[in-house]
């Protein structure tokens, strides 16, 4: 049995990262699978979208925390 993560979550000082699977089959020969990432400070999403590849999402994710100026 192989067991596939479904959705990752990392820390990034007050931010939360969350990279999650989402299948979508609109009955078709190859169903589309979506990478769903969000940037999450305190509850509130800063930033989301999606993306066909994890490491894709997991690379917007961290680029889309906010900057300090």
């Amino acid at each position: 049995m192989k067991w596939v993560a479904q959705k990752l979550c990392a820390e990034a000082g007050d931010y939360e990262l969350f990279v999650e699977k989402q299948k979508q089959d609109w009955e078709c020969d190859e169903p589309l699978d979506l990478w769903k990432w969000a940037v999450v400070f305190h509850g509130t999403i800063v930033a989301s979208g999606a993306t066909r590849d994890m490491e894709d999402a997991q690379r917007i994710a961290e680029a889309s925390i906010p900057r300090e100026t």
